[in-house]
């Protein structure tokens, strides 16, 4: 058990000065200038255009700030018309393989307006690709990329992450366990989470920017975990190309794959617009790495390189026949391919480890590896960066624990969960405002009223939590008043969620989820804030010691990754 001391309460206590109750999917934009804190859940259910129009009413305040960056991004390299003939192409390939985006898209569109907000179809379809020659990259080469001839006519009215799961002898239980980061740099970093009730296919539940149908984690109640990661930079023009965005194939998968032989097998005929990494693991123990890009792919597997119940992937590629869209050899046993790339430390440190600490994985060790600093070097590096998964840009985090029924769970983090952060970009590299560096929980239970109402009992029992040990400290110790301050807020956020559960169970249509998506916020902050409460008291772990296990960096074990601070 950790001990602390009243100075590191103080020290604590003046980053906690900065908590506010925020807003819970505030319609007025004077209310809420910033990005959300803590990430809004919008809970969706019924046809495609129904979940669409729902999305579009819950979280069109957002929706639109993102658009209007979106185009302006765009339009700073693209002409308007030519990023109205773009998206042409990429409604081509969305309605070829996820043909039912479309009809959200527009539901999207339509909800929001109906809020009183300027969001067009075109403007959803803009949030959920990728554009090629916006990020100063030679547009697809017609010879070799023609644009489709079915896509002329009018539009209808680079990421950086770490994904890893175990499963069987390499977890505690033998439950699978998944883990996904979504690494952002730019300054539009409004995200939520949905929370999905489609009448046509599974259940699920997405990390998402506001706007996108789907991104990454995501998890289905078939117990099905799907990551995603880009594939990094290619060093051959023709690996990006118009195609489908990870936004719009994503959702597809989780929504009607039940396994990840399924996910698989749907995934390797559709063409993509970049390099990717689709990672699919599933509770029947199956589970695949696909590497991709518009022209090329390869599978891998557990096993391939070692790895025993477990996979990771970040941002290169490990499959030979995919080294060509890479610089360089292959970096050490388990760094891949593209040398320089922040991808290699990262993948070092899953493997170390998933391999050194096999059968100890839980959900609290994945979320120690989020937490998990290692020695940042000083500004510049010497020798280059020594990066973690724990990163500045970490914009959201997940740790995620697949059921094959109603009881999968979601840990997740708005920004970066540890508190010491390498300084591994060069500055400014952390876009998130006030974060508060703690899990909320979400379970994906039967229903969008089950759902808030097991947000709720986390919230109870974190609060609870948070009282007992505040309750340790007296009137006169440092640090008192602004944790009292942070556990009346988790508290207000508590009882704000009664209200509007309670306006949710006597709503009907679109207004319950409505009012139960805003439930779910007030419910996930009182967690949060909770919990931040909890961790100024009691430190969560930051390193495999911490958990009773043997330390990183040990001569007890063979590592790839340089030796971790020691705690």
């Amino acid at each position: 058990m950790k001990t602390h001391s009243f100075i590191k309460i103080a020290l604590l206590a003046l980053l906690l000065l900065g908590a506010n109750a925020g807003t819970l999917l505030a319609q007025n934009p004077l209310e809420d200038v910033l990005p959300p804190d803590i990430m809004p859940i919008v809970v969706l259910s019924g046809s495609d255009y129904e979940m669409g129009y729902q999305y579009g009413q819950q979280a069109g305040h957002l929706i639109e700030r993102r658009k209007d960056a979106y185009w302006a991004f765009s339009l700073q390299t693209l002409s308007r018309e030519k990023v109205e003939h773009q998206l042409r192409a990429i409604q081509y390939y969305a309605k070829r393989f996820t043909p039912e985006v479309i009809a959200q898209m527009r539901g999207l569109a339509a909800g929001a307006t109906a809020a009183g907000l300027d969001v067009s179809y075109a403007d959803v379809l803009l949030l959920n690709c990728w554009l090629p020659g916006t990020l100063g990259e030679p547009a697809p080469n017609p010879k070799t990329h023609p644009f489709p001839a079915e896509a002329e006519g009018k539009v209808i009215p680079t990421k950086g992450c770490s994904v890893a799961s175990a499963w069987r002898s390499a977890t505690k239980t033998g439950r699978l366990i998944g883990m996904d980061t979504w690494d952002d740099e730019g300054d539009a970093v409004y995200q939520l989470i949905i929370v999905a009730f489609p009448d046509e296919g599974n259940n699920y539940i997405s990390g998402a920017h506001a706007g996108d149908i789907g991104n990454h984690f995501l998890m289905n109640n078939k117990g099905l975990f799907v990551g995603n990661s880009g594939g990094g930079d290619s060093v051959r023009a023709k690996d990006r190309d118009f195609g489908l965005s990870w936004s719009l194939s994503l959702p597809h998968l989780v929504r009607y794959a039940n396994t990840a032989i399924e996910a698989r097998d749907m995934l390797l005929p559709w063409h993509i617009d970049c390099p990717e990494n689709f990672h699919f693991a599933d509770v029947h123990g199956n589970a695949f790495v696909v590497e991709k890009t518009p022209t090329i792919q390869g599978v891998r597997k557990p096993g391939d390189f070692g790895e025993k119940d477990f996979l990771f992937s970040t941002n290169n590629y490990f499959i030979k026949e995919m080294s060509v869209t890479k610089q360089g050899d292959f970096v050490g046993k388990h760094g891949g391919y593209g040398a320089g790339s922040s991808a290699i430390p990262r993948n070092m440190q899953l493997w170390d480890m998933l391999h050194n600490y096999h059968g100890h994985v839980d959900a609290e060790f994945m979320k120690m590896i989020l937490r998990f600093p290692g020695d940042g070097p000083p500004y510049p590096p010497a020798g280059g960066w020594e990066t973690k998964v724990l990163r500045p840009t970490n914009s959201r985090v997940a740790v995620v624990v697949p059921d094959d029924g109603d009881e999968g769970m979601v840990y997740v983090c708005t920004g970066p969960a540890g508190r010491v952060i390498p300084a591994t970009k060069r500055p400014p590299a952390y876009p998130f405002i006030n974060g508060t560096h703690t899990f909320f929980r979400l379970t994906l239970a039967a229903s969008p009223g089950e759902v808030v109402a097991e947000a709720k009992t986390a919230a109870a029992n974190d609060i609870a939590s948070a009282y007992a040990a505040f309750m340790r400290m007296n009137y006169t110790d440092v640090g008192y008043v602004p944790l009292k301050n942070l556990y009346d807020l988790a508290n207000k956020e508590y009882y704000q969620g009664n209200n509007f559960y309670n306006q949710g169970v006597l709503s009907s249509g679109h207004d319950a989820n409505f009012n139960l998506a805003r439930a779910a916020t007030a419910y996930t902050r009182a967690q949060a804030h909770a919990q931040q409460l909890y961790e100024a008291l009691n430190p969560p772990p930051t390193s495999p010691s911490d958990l009773g296990l043997r330390p990183f960096g040990g001569d007890w074990a063979t590592w790839e990754t340089k030796v971790g601070r020691k705690r």
